[in-house]
């Protein structure tokens, strides 16, 4: 529009910990910035030639095409960032490549010429619409966006629909109709990024306070050493995102006591840690680390320490049918044959084809009718 090109992001999840990052290129290869989390794996990013990319989520989905060709592997953005300066290279490079890797996942680039390109697992979509929104769904799988249940993609179409301008005030206004909140504040839109390809500024917000921004230039920015930032740090008076990264910290905390020290040796005590340090609303979300605790207290036969640790998923993520198989096993070696019965039926609720579960629940039948 008019000769310019932005692309806007928002960075909706639960980690508040998040990083911005500056990496110079060498001999050939050009200078990029990424965003993300502390494990610097780029979510977005930017080169110096006014290429933009990120990820996006959606649901998993079956690749239609059988492919021989090698798979794609998640460092490839990296090296697309370093070599591409426009979407016809970045898809000449990517058509090497099988896609299915990528199975609940999609990456949008954008050049400063406007065009654009959506990678899904099985196919590439190029377009140069004036304006384009995209969001955690496949557009090849999506033929009517009127059918799109997310209300936020459904409200920023209807913003852009009635207006459209470059400035940053409405820039930030379009970015503000889709962010993402919860009430308890344990998730959300962690941060936004806006782009100006032409340009080669970001704008960079910290989660959902469009009142406030800092602007990157990366060309000033790639003359210097390369840098790591961490965004909450430049964001000090934003009290809700200090406050979900407070929180954040704590639940990481909380699963490393889980690991080293005897908390999860009785209930009570575990619970009234909960309450009082105000993790609940977080714990749902790092549910994994947790089945990973109470899983190696299962394999070291610390079975009321399994057993423990497994039930804060049961309260705080209950969809998790390997959670419900990891505590039927607990209760087996426990001898709690009823117990074991139960959590393993459960199991098959969420997850039909456990073979394991189905097992298990043919040899406790065998037990209890004997």
């Amino acid at each position: 529009m008019a000769g310019k090109t932005f692309v806007g992001n928002n960075e909706d999840w639960w980690n508040a910990n998040t990083r911005i990052w500056f990496e110079k290129g060498k001999t050939a290869n050009y200078g990029s910035m990424y965003i993300g989390y502390d494990d610097l794996f780029p979510q977005g990013g930017m080169n110096e030639k006014g290429l933009v990319f990120d990820w996006l989520i959606t649901e998993k989905v079956k690749s239609r095409r059988k492919s021989k060709k090698p798979q794609f592997e998640h460092i490839f953005e990296k090296e697309i960032m370093k070599t591409c300066q426009n979407v016809d290279e970045v898809y000449n490079f990517l058509k090497k490549y099988d896609l299915s890797s990528i199975s609940k996942l999609m990456i949008f680039f954008v050049d400063k010429a406007g065009n654009y390109l959506v990678v899904e697992s099985d196919t590439m979509i190029k377009g140069n619409k004036d304006t384009y929104l995209v969001s955690n769904f496949c557009p090849s799988r999506t033929p009517d966006l009127d059918e799109v249940e997310l209300p936020f993609y459904q409200k920023g179409r209807k913003l852009i629909s009635a207006k459209v301008d470059t400035s940053l005030s409405y820039l930030s206004s379009l970015s503000d109709s889709l962010h993402q909140e919860r009430e308890d504040n344990a998730a959300g839109t962690l941060y936004t990024t806006i782009y100006d390809l032409n340009e080669g500024t970001i704008n960079l917000f910290f989660y959902h306070d469009y009142n406030y921004s800092i602007k990157f230039k990366l060309k000033e920015n790639l003359l210097k050493k390369d840098t790591v930032l961490a965004i909450p740090t430049m964001f000090p008076k934003n009290e809700k995102g200090q406050d979900q990264l407070m929180k954040f910290t704590k639940v990481k905390d909380f699963i490393n006591l889980l690991k080293i020290t005897d908390l999860a040796k009785d209930s009570v005590t575990l619970a009234a840690y909960i309450k009082n340090n105000r993790i609940e609303a977080l714990l749902g979300f790092l549910e994994m680390d947790i089945f990973h605790v109470g899983f190696d207290y299962l394999t070291k036969k610390r079975i009321n320490y399994a057993i423990n640790v497994l039930k804060i998923n049961e309260k705080f993520s209950p969809h998790r049918w390997y959670n419900y198989n990891g505590l039927g096993t607990a209760y087996l070696l426990n001898k709690e044959y009823e117990l074991a019965l139960m959590y393993y039926t459960k199991s098959l609720q969420y997850n039909p084809e456990n073979k394991y579960g189905i097992k298990q629940i043919k040899k406790i039948n065998r037990k209890l009718r004997n």
